[in-house]
This record gives C-alpha cells, sequence and structure tokens, in this order.
C-alpha cells in the first residue's frame, strides 16, 4: 500500500503530538512493507536532507511565512502535488482539522483520506476569529467528505456525534517505553544542574491554553527546594511566552530549558519526580504518554481528555483549580512515598493500552477497509 501523510511540519518530529504520532506510526508501515511519503515544510527542514528517515521518503515543499497561513498553503501545495505528481498514491492521511477543506480536492482525484484532528482547535486561545473560523468550517468540510474521521480521545469523538452526527474512528496516541540511560542522565544533570527525583517537570509549548503561567504561580506557592524544569517554547514575538521568558528565565527554582529531544529529552523526563500539568485544552496528550511511558508519576488538569487518557491510573485536580493543583501537589511532596507507586501503576496502564505497534496497525485496518470498499 501506497500512503502520503500531509499537514504537519514534517520529520523528524520537532514540534507538536501530530508530528510525533506521524513519526512513530510511518516507520511501523515501513516495517510491514507499506510505501510512504511524508510532505515537510521545507523552511523548517533548511537543508532538505535526508530523502528518506528509516525508509519513509521527505518531501520538501514550500510554504507562506504567515502564521495563519502556513499550514494551510503548504497542505495546498501537498494536495496539488499528489494530485498532479504522485498520482498512484491513493491513501492520504491527513492532520489537522483545518486542513478538512482541501479534502474534496482529493476526493475529485480519487484519493482516499482519512484526517486525524487534534482536540477542538477553535477553542484554542491564541487564533483569532478568522483562524477559528476556517477551523470549524475544515471540521465541517471534513466531516462531509473524509473517508474516516479519526480522533484520539473519547471526548473528541462525543462533540463531533453531537455537534456533526458523525461517526468517528478512535485511535489513541501511542507512548514511547523509556529506559534511563545513567550515563546520558549523568551529562543532562551536569549541564542543567539537575539531580535524579529531584526535580518536577513539564513539558508542552508556551502558548496560553498549556497553562504554563498557571503551572509556575502554582510551583510558587509550594514548601519545596525541588525546582521546576519546563521543557517547550513557542515563536518569539509571542506575547505570553515573552512574559515568561522575561519574568523567569533568571528565577532560581525555574528552570525554562526550550525544545529539548532525543536522548537529552528522555533523560530528563525519566529522572523527573513528578510531570505536573496545567494545560487546559489536550486531545490525547503525547507528553503526559511519555511521562507515563517513562515510569515518571502524574499530576495534571482533571479536564475530561486527561481522565479519559489516564483510565484512573494517575492523579488529577479538580478542572481548572489550581487551589486544588497547591493542595495535591503538596501532598505528594509530603508523602514521597505514594510518588513510585503512582507512577508504577501509570506505566502498566501505557504498556496495555497505548503501543506504537498496535496504534499503527489499527490505522492500517482502517486504511484497508476503505481502500477495498
Amino acid at each position: 500500500m501506497k500512503i502520503a501523510v500531509i499537514g504537519i511540519r514534517g520529520l523528524p518530529a520537532s514540534y507538536s503530538g501530530f508530528e510525533t504520532c506521524a513519526e512513530h506510526t510511518t516507520k511501523q508501515w515501513v516495517k510491514n512493507k507499506h510505501e510512504v511519503v511524508v510532505y515537510c515544510r521545507s523552511h523548517i527542514y533548511e537543508s532538505k536532507i535526508p530523502k528518506t528517515t528509516e525508509g519513509v521518503y521527505l518531501k520538501y515543499l514550500p510554504s507562506l511565512p504567515i502564521k495563519s497561513l502556513e499550514t494551510l498553503s503548504h497542505t495546498f501545495l501537498s494536495v496539488l502535488h499528489l494530485c498532479f505528481i504522485e498520482k498512484n498514491i491513493k491513501i492520504i492521511h491527513l492532520y489537522n482539522c483545518g486542513n478538512g477543506i482541501f479534502i474534496p480536492i482529493l476526493k475529485l482525484f480519487g484519493k482516499k483520506t482519512f484526517i486525524s484532528v487534534d482536540g477542538l482547535e477553535w477553542k484554542r486561545k491564541k487564533w483569532g476569529f478568522i483562524a477559528k473560523s476556517m477551523y470549524k468550517f475544515g471540521a465541517k468540510v471534513a466531516v462531509k467528505f473524509s473517508n474516516e474521521l479519526i480522533v484520539d480521545n473519547k471526548v473528541v469523538q462525543d462533540f463531533y456525534s453531537y455537534k456533526f452526527n458523525k461517526e468517528t474512528s478512535l485511535i489513541a496516541y501511542g507512548a514511547k517505553i523509556i529506559e534511563k540511560s545513567k550515563m546520558t542522565s549523568e551529562e543532562v544533570f551536569n549541564k542543567f544542574e539537575l539531580k535524579s527525583k529531584e526535580y518536577f517537570l513539564f513539558v508542552g509549548r508556551f502558548v496560553k491554553e498549556k497553562g504554563v503561567l498557571n503551572l509556575i504561580k502554582s510551583y510558587l506557592e509550594l514548601n519545596t527546594h525541588y525546582p521546576l524544569v519546563i521543557i517547550g517554547d513557542d515563536v518569539e514575538n509571542n506575547e505570553y511566552r515573552d512574559y515568561i521568558f522575561s519574568t523567569y528565565n533568571a528565577h532560581p527554582k525555574i528552570k525554562l530549558l526550550g525544545y529539548r529531544f532525543g536522548d537529552e529529552y528522555e533523560a530528563i523526563l525519566s529522572n523527573a519526580l513528578m510531570y505536573v500539568s496545567a494545560s487546559e485544552l489536550e486531545g490525547t496528550s503525547p507528553s503526559l504518554l511519555a511521562a507515563m511511558g517513562a515510569k515518571t508519576c502524574t499530576l495534571v488538569n482533571g479536564i475530561e481528555e486527561n481522565l479519559t487518557t489516564l483510565g484512573g491510573s494517575g492523579s488529577v485536580f479538580e478542572k481548572n483549580d489550581y487551589n486544588d493543583l497547591v493542595k495535591k501537589w503538596q501532598y505528594y511532596i509530603d508523602n514521597p512515598t505514594i510518588i513510585d507507586k503512582m507512577a508504577l501503576k501509570g506505566y502498566k496502564y501505557v504498556l496495555e493500552n497505548y503501543s506504537w505497534s498496535k496504534i499503527s496497525k489499527d490505522y492500517i485496518s482502517l486504511f484497508e477497509k476503505n481502500n477495498y470498499s
């Protein structure tokens, strides 16, 4: 089977859950003898190399250097390339409901399109009226014209069922199981002045719905000498992001590390005492799953999506109640013996429910069902 992946920034993954999902699933598909091409944004991968990664073909195309149009412009060029150049590729895995506006073109050229949607994008605080309207319109088009609409969380699935009377396919994100590497950990600890199991961690973009500022303010109310480590960033001139860096970058107990990937990221994640998140809007959070897969205790916002992801295997504070976050966070600090038990509980749940191998097979089964129908 020949499969194209469009609507993301590209590979290797360096930004969001969509890229992480694409990276894991495409590699699994290639291992199972499928031909896969991923469309990448050339300005992000300026060297335009390599041409392949672990058997996955990479195609670089430009995009408009305007934040609100970057994704749509790149996806549009990818669609044109698939319709007029790569005519023999019939299975398209499209990400992001805003890109749903292009599905009728793909359908016109005989493509089978499967679109993965994240949380409800038009609820994100960073988008203005026009962008939110585009996401809503893209979702409506996707509902009407896609071969399958894929969600990663029961909450989002219920929304599409209620709002659009649309049956969707539920395929969760997977979790990488992270093993500790002593040598790598020692190097990272020296670099960032950290000690194993003596810091708290959050991973995510510096946008309002991720709750970074609420997390920091809650942390500063705790009675602890352990630092708060935050992996993540966003584009400069983002007022929210710039305020956090200018206010807290020099704080002695807060370490803003920016983006971190690979062994460095895994060492920081697997050696954290706790993963704590105040994010107010999620689908199935890849960062949360990664923490569980690293056998790290989790404490997250009690939004419906997180409750579904955890399945009772992790701790939550009352939805958007930051006084409760402080209370529960301090409880863990004062009762450290509970932390290892909760970490093990989350780890076992991930092993049983979020295998990338299983999830990749679920996608292929969906493609095959539609390809021959």
